[in-house]
């Protein structure tokens, strides 16, 4: 039995640690991630950029925002816009930005998933990189799904949602249903394990097998 425990160690020592949970936000939630009334202004969510002569403010958070087109139900998430009547100030698109902190984890492994919703035509993108989904000129009645899994780096990410307004109202919709990355500690590949726990058992053996054979 004492040769067995120090094994069992062994390999727990050199099991992978699970996944941890990547912090992220629905649209249309307060700071503790709460829905907000209708109309009143949400958090996290910031635009980032706006056509030419729109008079939003870059860094501006959104409202929520409704009306019967929209697919619902807003239970943990809710469609913003980001005026409390839905309306921009010009045509084109805006994108808003969730910044998600990827500090301690492995970026190589990180997958998010969700669904989102634009009013009108719109897409959703890591980093200021290639559209990860996209949605029509009037698909706002249903929700699109999407998922993440590379183009993540070290610290900080963007994610980054484009709508165009192609004639007022206009919002946009996110919910995610997971998010998760490994430790970003060293992890070998499986194979690396095998071998590795293999050479403690083997070690371990031996070492118990030549006590027996000193034994008179």
């Amino acid at each position: 039995m004492r040769f067995f425990r120090p094994c069992l160690a062994a390999l727990l020592f050199l099991t992978p640690a699970l996944a941890v949970p990547i912090v992220v936000h629905n649209t249309g939630v307060n700071i503790s991630d709460v829905l907000v009334a209708p109309g009143a202004s949400t958090a996290f969510w910031t635009l980032q950029s706006a056509p030419g002569g729109a008079t939003e403010a870059v860094g501006s958070n959104p409202f929520r925002y409704f009306i019967a087109n929209y697919y619902g139900l807003e239970i943990s998430s809710a469609w913003v816009s980001m005026d409390v009547i839905g309306n921009a100030s010009a045509g084109g698109f805006f994108v808003y930005q969730l910044a998600i902190d990827l500090s301690g984890l492995d970026p190589s492994t990180a997958v998010i998933t969700g669904t989102f919703g634009t009013d009108n035509d719109g897409f959703i993108r890591l980093n200021g990189g290639a559209n990860v989904a996209t949605t029509c000129f009037a698909c706002f009645g249903a929700p699109t799904a999407f998922s993440i899994s590379s183009g993540f780096v070290a610290g900080i990410n963007t994610i980054e949602v484009g709508m165009n307004n192609g004639g007022n109202p206009t919002a946009f919709r996110v919910e995610f249903t997971s998010a998760d990355a490994d430790a970003s500690s060293a992890v070998p590949e499986p194979s690396s394990l095998l071998i590795a726990a293999s050479a403690v058992l083997a070690g371990l053996f031996l070492k118990r097998y030549s006590g027996w054979m000193r034994r008179p």
